[in-house]
């Protein structure tokens, strides 16, 4: 069994160091969960970006960037996050693209025409 100083002083000091420890990796631990959590919202906010501009284009519409920028600035406040922080054109678009091509109920006819408007984007 482990004997504690009779110095009052002493053990306090103890105290507040053993305290300044499980305040530091506390704190440690709810940074690390903090950040993801940030990350999740980013993840959330890029797709809902991804679904709201899919339909257009399966209407062979392109928004415009001035739609696009609107687009980012609303989701980016609906959700918390910097703007910075969510896909710009270059990414939007290359996601779409991405998911245009993967797509395999799509002639290869309508997947170039579907690439060639996204492509207008940026």
């Amino acid at each position: 069994m482990m004997h504690l100083p009779e110095n009052t002083a002493i053990t306090a000091i103890i105290g507040v160091l053993l305290s300044l420890i499980v305040y530091l990796i506390t704190r440690q631990y709810f940074a690390k969960n903090g950040k993801s959590d940030y990350q999740k919202k980013i993840e959330i906010a890029n797709n809902e970006m991804l679904y709201s501009i899919r339909p257009l284009l399966v209407e062979k519409k392109v928004p415009s960037k001035e739609i696009l920028v609107a687009v980012r600035f609303s989701t980016a406040k609906k959700y918390g996050v910097e703007q910075n922080d969510l896909y710009d054109e270059f990414s939007l678009t290359s996601d779409l693209i991405n998911e245009t091509i993967a797509n395999s109920f799509l002639t290869s006819d309508e997947k170039l025409e579907f690439c060639s408007l996204l492509q207008s984007i940026k």
